[in-house]
C-alpha cells in the first residue's frame, strides 16, 4: 500500500492532536471556567499560541502537499466518493486556515494582539472596534466559533468516512496515513 509522505503523516497527526486540544480548550474557556479568571486568561493565551503554531504547521503541510503526490484512492471506490474525498480534504485545509485567521482577526480588532508563548507577534489586522455599527471583535468571535464547529463537523465526517471505508468497504485508507507495518488494501 502506498502511503503519504512521512512528513505529511507526522504533520497530520500533530495537527489532529492540536485541533482536538483547541476544541477542548475553546470549550473550556468559554463554557467551564469563570470569565476574567486566571484560568481563563491562561487558556486564552495557550489557545492563541497553539493556534499560531497550527497555522505554521498548516503552511508547512500545504507546502509538503504541493511537492509530494498523495497515494491514489482505492480503484474500486465510486467516483462520487472520490469527488467527496477531494472536496472534504480541500475543506480540511481551508477551514483550519479560516478558523485561525478569523481568530487572529478577533484579537487584533479588539486591540489585544497575538502572542506566541509570550512573544508578541505583528498585527495582521488593524485595531478597529466597530465598522458600520458592527462590533468587529464580537463578530469575529462568533464567526470563529461557527467556523470551528464547521471544522469539527467536517472532521467527524472525515473520521466516519475512514471507518466506513475500512470496516464496510474493506479499503484501508487509514493505512495510507499511519506508521505501522505494511498492509494490503
Amino acid at each position: 500500500m502506498e502511503r503519504y509522505a512521512f512528513s505529511a503523516r507526522v504533520l497530520h497527526w500533530l495537527m489532529a492532536a492540536g485541533f482536538i486540544f483547541m476544541w477542548a480548550c475553546g470549550y473550556a474557556m468559554t463554557s467551564l471556567v469563570p470569565d476574567d479568571s486566571p484560568i481563563e486568561e491562561f487558556l486564552f493565551a495557550l489557545h492563541i499560541s497553539i493556534g499560531v503554531t497550527l497555522l505554521a504547521l498548516l503552511v508547512l503541510r500545504i507546502a509538503i502537499r504541493m511537492i509530494s503526490t498523495p497515494p491514489p484512492l482505492p480503484a474500486l471506490m465510486p467516483k462520487w466518493e472520490k469527488i467527496g474525498s477531494h472536496v472534504g480534504h480541500f475543506g480540511l485545509y481551508l477551514l483550519p486556515a479560516a478558523v485561525i485567521l478569523v481568530g487572529w482577526a478577533e484579537i487584533d480588532f479588539g486591540g489585544h494582539g497575538a502572542k506566541w508563548f509570550g512573544l508578541s507577534l505583528p498585527k495582521v489586522f488593524p485595531t478597529v472596534k466597530t465598522l458600520w455599527g458592527l462590533n468587529l471583535e464580537d463578530a469575529m468571535e462568533s464567526l470563529h466559533r461557527w467556523l470551528a464547529y464547521a471544522m469539527l463537523a467536517l472532521t467527524v465526517v472525515h473520521v466516519a468516512a475512514v471507518i466506513k471505508h475500512r470496516w464496510i468497504d474493506g479499503h484501508d485508507v487509514l493505512g495510507r496515513m499511519t506508521f505501522g507495518g505494511r498492509r494490503k488494501d
